[in-house]
C-alpha cells in the first residue's frame, strides 16, 4: 500500500472556461490533503449513507447528469476525480469524501467548465451541499479500467466504504460514443470546440482540421477496441455486484425526458426530487444529443462490428435497432 502512496494521480486541472486537461499529483499528497479536509469537513460529511459511481464509457454524457445530481442539495458528485483509482491506491472512505467536496467546491468555482461547455445549473448551489447525503465521483470509464486491471477491487471497495455503493451506467448510441471518442483522440477537437465559444463556424473549423489531418475523418478501429474492452468489463462488474444497486441512464432517453429521468435516478439515490431542483436541471439539457457519428467515415465492418456489440451486450440492446446513420 505505501508503495501506491508514492505514485501519481491524474486529476482535472479546472482553468475558467479554458477547463479540458489533467495533471499528474503525488497520492501521498491528496492523502494529506483530504486527511486535513476530512477534519476540516467533518459535520458536512456526518450523513453519507450513499457512495454512487458512474460506470460505463468516455464522452457519454456523464458531465451533464453529474453535474445534475451534483446540484442537488444533498449530494456532491466530484467531476474527474477518479474515486475507484484513490481508493484503489489505498485513500481511506474519509479522505476520498473530503477530496470530492473538494473537487466539486473547485469546478464550481471555475464556472463548471469542461471541454468548452458549461455545467451550471441555474439557481441550484452545485459544489455546496450542507450535509450530503449521497456523495461520488463520474469517472465512469476508469471506474471500469481499474476493476479490469485489478479484478480484487470491488471487494477492496466494499470491505473499505461503509456506505452504499450503488452505480450509475449511463450509455450512449455506440456509433455516436465512439465516434466523438475518434474525434476528440489528441485532444485538438477539444481545443477547436473551446476557441470556438459555441461560434457557428465551430463545424467549418472541424472540418479545416479534419482535412489537414489533425482530427479524424473516419471512425478508428482503436476506439472500437477500446469501447468493447469497456463493455466487457461493465458485464464482469454487474456479475460481481447486486442488480439492485445499478441505475441504468440511457442518454438519448435523459434528453427525451430529462425531468422523469431526474426524478428517477434520485430516487434510486435516496434523493428528494424537488420540483425547483428538476426543472432547473432540464433547463440545461439539449433536446437531443448531437449525432457525431456524422461527423466521421465508416467502413461496413465497422458498423457491422458495433452492431454486433449491441446484440451481444444486453445494456446496449436498446441500439440493435437504431439504423447507423
Amino acid at each position: 500500500m505505501l508503495k501506491r502512496l508514492r505514485t501519481t494521480h491524474s486529476i482535472p486541472a479546472f482553468e475558467g472556461d479554458q477547463s479540458r486537461g489533467h495533471r499528474d499529483v503525488p497520492v501521498w499528497r491528496l492523502a494529506l490533503q483530504g486527511a486535513a479536509g476530512a477534519v476540516r469537513h467533518r459535520r458536512e460529511l456526518g450523513d453519507v449513507r450513499e457512495f454512487v459511481q458512474f460506470v460505463g464509457f468516455p464522452r457519454s454524457g456523464h458531465s451533464l447528469i453529474g453535474s445534475i445530481l451534483d446540484a442537488h442539495p444533498d449530494a456532491v458528485i466530484s467531476h474527474e476525480l477518479d474515486a475507484m483509482g484513490l481508493l484503489r491506491a489505498g485513500v481511506s472512505e474519509r479522505v476520498l469524501y473530503a477530496l470530492i467536496l473538494e473537487n466539486s467546491a473547485a469546478f464550481s468555482r471555475n464556472g463548471r467548465y469542461w471541454n468548452g461547455f458549461s455545467y451550471v445549473v441555474p439557481g441550484q448551489d452545485g459544489g455546496e451541499a450542507k450535509r450530503p447525503t449521497v456523495v461520488g465521483d463520474k469517472k465512469g470509464d476508469w471506474a471500469v479500467r481499474w476493476v479490469q486491471r485489478e479484478p480484487g477491487l470491488l471487494d477492496a471497495v466494499r470491505r473499505r466504504v461503509r456506505a452504499r455503493c450503488r452505480w450509475v451506467l449511463v450509455t450512449r448510441h455506440p456509433l455516436d460514443n465512439i465516434a466523438t471518442m475518434s474525434l476528440r483522440k489528441g485532444r485538438t477537437y477539444d481545443r477547436l470546440r473551446i476557441a470556438a465559444e459555441g461560434s457557428a463556424d465551430f463545424k467549418a473549423q472541424l472540418n479545416q482540421a479534419q482535412e489537414r489531418g489533425e482530427v479524424a475523418s473516419a471512425a478508428l478501429d482503436s476506439m472500437i477496441d477500446d469501447y468493447e474492452g469497456l463493455c466487457q468489463g461493465i458485464a464482469q462488474m454487474q456479475q460481481a455486484t447486486p442488480a439492485a444497486d445499478w441505475r441504468h441512464v440511457v442518454y438519448e432517453s435523459f434528453t427525451a425526458d430529462p425531468d422523469g429521468e431526474t426524478r428517477r435516478l434520485c430516487q434510486f439515490l435516496g434523493l428528494d426530487p424537488e420540483p425547483g431542483y428538476v426543472a432547473a436541471s432540464a433547463s440545461i439539457v439539449y433536446d437531443s444529443p448531437n449525432k457525431s457519428r456524422r461527423s466521421v467515415a465508416w467502413t461496413d465492418r465497422q458498423l457491422e462490428r458495433v452492431d454486433g456489440l449491441t446484440r451481444r451486450f444486453p445494456f446496449l440492446q436498446s441500439y440493435a435497432a437504431d439504423p447507423a446513420q
